[in-house]
């Protein structure tokens, strides 16, 4: 995964007005939007900054009702973050802020005007003095220093981000602007340079192959390119491809996907849905078995047959081959050409693109999927699937597994947004020694590193700890695979999601021998705009520790059967919360 240096920004909900309307082209309108909120303002007793967006493409979300009921398709707002409970009627839409003037207090975002989506109805509907509300930005993308040039491609929608970056140029750099749209009327003015160069595409907005193809003829110029692309998710597939050719590495690249285009949608009947039993999971395990063997990837590069793929894969037998093959091109994975080769298609194109996609199939998820087959034993007699299917426990397998440590590690890359106010926490007053564990423990280091002077210690097995360190990069910090003795405090970072209630209590049970008070930092409640909100989520949790997902009280009761009395708690946003314990007295 591409990783970048961002800046993380309060979670501020927000209430804005019309100010006025502009159309700029046919297609686009500019709304700008004022409000006292946009300043720094209190809110039910909570101070709250002004919004700020740094960042060219930086997005906030703005939030709808399908039913017209705004109320309930709020966030809470909490005082450092926000909490997205269940909603049937929320629509979200992210968009870039065009323009920002902190001392008029008005903030400007251009709106594509096709289709029939909540934003763009919004926006075509729009009056002065009409109501919107919006969170974030919750962070900014920094531009790494080290550019020699940079090239901007995306549709129409990528217009207002471009825009901005050709205005602010967060990179003192050449630009190579390519920019599809769908007629002539829907260019710009560009702040251009002497040494840009831009090229405005004529194609329809389903043509998924003129952008990358637009890229393909681009004449490459010497030195790092800092890649920026944004578009239909489709489009971006071969212009994926495309900037590992101009020599871009991972962290000097951003492409993502803005919209999706809805293939086979079909809004002709109003009947609802029935309910069908699920086919067998064939397709799924011959979609594991493509990737794991590398079919994707090898047909990725060049169509080939049959023969030659079973070569290329170092496979003996090409019969071996052929049903896998066959179910793959049936489903739309793969594709059979005239002359007998197979190639990707739609499918195929898209997983083989979508690290995130892949990880169903092959990564750890998937393997918590499988374990489902041992759930029968595991709810009529008791533990969890995944020791029965694999023998250990998912902790146990986490210590020893490096893509799975790997994986929590990056579900933690969400904390830091929700860790913004951690820092005003009272616990942390006459903390002079801290031990931290769990997947998130470098984001608390990160929050009390230069903040306050307690000498902290990140706490793991030695599995684990490892790529904390690494994580950490070149920070000076204590690390150790044994917790230290006589600390003032222990603080937990997501560390309970992977363990039993037995493994949750065992863990508190000896932090309580090091340290008097501690903090979790935990997930209590899975958050409404999160996946992980499903009930198959739900389930596959309960396959992989043997108990449901946890309630904030089934949490509590662990840490009191662990010896701990609890004391305060607080929402962080995101269904995360921070609990204060302190160990509790030891009888005679």
């Amino acid at each position: 995964m591409a990783h970048h240096d961002l800046i993380i920004h309060p979670l501020v909900l927000r209430r804005v007005h019309v100010a006025r309307m502009q159309d700029i082209t046919p297609r686009m309108r500019r709304v700008t939007l004022t409000g006292t909120q946009l300043g720094a303002f209190t809110q039910d007793g909570m101070n709250f900054p002004a919004f700020v967006s740094p960042g060219f493409d930086d997005h906030v979300k703005l939030i709808f009702a399908a039913d017209g009921d705004i109320a309930s398709a709020l966030p809470v707002q909490l005082a450092h973050g926000i909490e997205w409970g269940p909603s049937e009627s929320r629509q979200g839409r992210d968009y870039t802020p065009r323009r920002f003037d902190p001392v008029t207090q008005e903030l400007d975002l251009d709106f594509v005007l096709h289709g029939d989506g909540p934003a763009a109805s919004w926006a075509r509907d729009a009056h002065v003095g009409d109501e919107l509300w919006f969170a974030g930005p919750k962070s900014s993308t920094v531009v790494p220093a080290d550019v020699d040039w940079v090239l901007l491609a995306g549709d129409e929608t990528a217009i207002p981000a471009i825009m901005r970056f050709l205005d602010e140029r967060p990179a003192n750099a050449p630009a190579r602007v390519i920019i599809t749209i769908s007629e002539e009327s829907a260019q710009h003015a560009l702040q251009l340079r002497d040494e840009d160069r831009v090229e405005w595409v004529v194609a329809e907005p389903t043509d998924e192959r003129a952008l990358a193809d637009a890229i393909a003829r681009l004449a490459a110029l010497p030195g790092t390119p800092y890649v920026w692309a944004a578009a239909e998710s489709r489009a971006l597939l071969q212009v994926r491809r495309i900037a590992r050719t101009l020599g871009a590495p991972k962290s000097h690249t951003n492409i993502t996907g803005y919209w999706h285009q809805r293939v086979g949608h079909d809004e002709t009947t109003s009947q609802p849905l029935v309910p069908v039993l699920p086919e067998q999971p064939v397709m799924w395990f011959a979609v594991r078995a493509a990737l794991q063997l590398g079919i994707l990837d090898a047909l990725a590069a060049e169509p080939l047959l049959p023969a030659a793929l079973a070569d290329r894969l170092r496979i003996p037998s090409t019969a071996a081959l052929a049903p896998l093959l066959t179910l793959l091109a049936q489903g739309g994975v793969l594709t059979s050409l005239d002359d007998g080769r197979y190639t990707l298609d739609r499918l195929g194109e898209e997983l083989s693109e979508d690290e995130h996609g892949q990880e169903r199939f092959t990564g750890f998820a998937a393997d918590q999927v499988l374990t489902l087959a041992a759930l029968p034993d595991a709810i009529a007699e008791g533990g969890s699937a995944w020791q029965r299917s694999r023998g250990v426990s998912l902790r146990t397998a986490v210590e020893t597994e490096p893509e799975y440590f790997a994986e929590l590690l990056e579900q933690a890359g969400s904390l830091p947004h929700v860790l913004t106010g951690l820092i005003h926490h009272p616990i942390w007053t006459g903390a002079a020694t801290i031990v931290i564990t769990g997947p998130g423990a470098v984001h608390i280091g990160s929050v009390l590193s230069g903040a306050t002077e307690a000498d902290f210690t990140i706490h793991e097995s030695t599995g684990p700890l490892e790529a904390l360190r690494a994580e950490a990069g070149e920070r000076d910090w204590r690390f150790s695979s044994q917790l230290p003795p006589d600390q003032d405090l222990a603080v937990t970072a997501l560390a309970f999601g992977h363990r039993s209630d037995t493994e949750v209590i065992a863990l508190l049970r000896a932090l309580a021998v090091v340290a008097p008070r501690a903090l979790l930092i935990e997930r209590f409640t899975p958050d409404g705009l999160s996946e992980a909100a499903d009930a198959s989520h739900a389930l596959v949790d309960f396959a992989a520790i043997g108990a449901p997902t946890r309630t904030p009280g089934a949490t509590l009761r662990l840490a009191a059967a662990a010896g701990w009395v609890v004391g305060a708690r607080q929402k962080l946003g995101w269904g995360i919360e921070s609990v204060e314990l302190s160990r509790a007295a030891q009888r005679s």
